[in-house]
């Protein structure tokens, strides 16, 4: 279907609509005449002012990244997790341990807790090994 209309220039201009856009329009209960200003609308030919309002606050809202850089997300906050004391405590029996084992050939060394509820690593002769604590979760009841 063409339409003719006057832009915001000042000048007539003639479009071709597509049966598709008009089918579409009447699926979603608009008459003929709404069809036409929503698809004007949508491809730039003239401004609809309620349409240009929304979306300048959904901008300054920040909705759907539309007030982002495109490409960027934001930024993730790093859980805070709570100290398990237990699992610390363990740990540093096992340091302790590990240190205090003298076994001809296999006498550790470096010996260092590289994360205070988990891990402890340590060398003997060249080869280097580490201990990792994990704790399991409680089964759902």
């Amino acid at each position: 279907m063409k339409h003719t209309f006057i832009g915001a220039d000042g000048q007539e201009k003639t479009v071709n609509i597509s049966d598709e856009v008009l089918t579409q329009g009447r699926k979603e209960g608009l008459n003929v005449a709404e069809t036409i200003e929503r698809y004007l609308s949508d491809e730039g030919y003239v401004v609809n002012d309620v349409v240009a309002e929304l979306t300048d606050k959904a901008k300054a809202a920040g909705v759907n990244n539309a007030g982002r850089a495109s490409g960027t997300k934001a930024k993730r906050k790093a859980p805070v997790r709570k100290p398990d004391y237990t699992k610390r405590a363990i740990i540093d029996i096992l340091a302790d341990t590990v240190k205090e084992m003298r076994i001809t050939d296999l006498t550790p060394h470096d010996v260092e807790v590289t994360n205070i509820e988990r891990i402890i690593s340590f060398s003997i002769g060249e080869d280097k090994y580490e201990l990792t604590l994990s704790k399991k979760r409680k089964p759902k009841k």
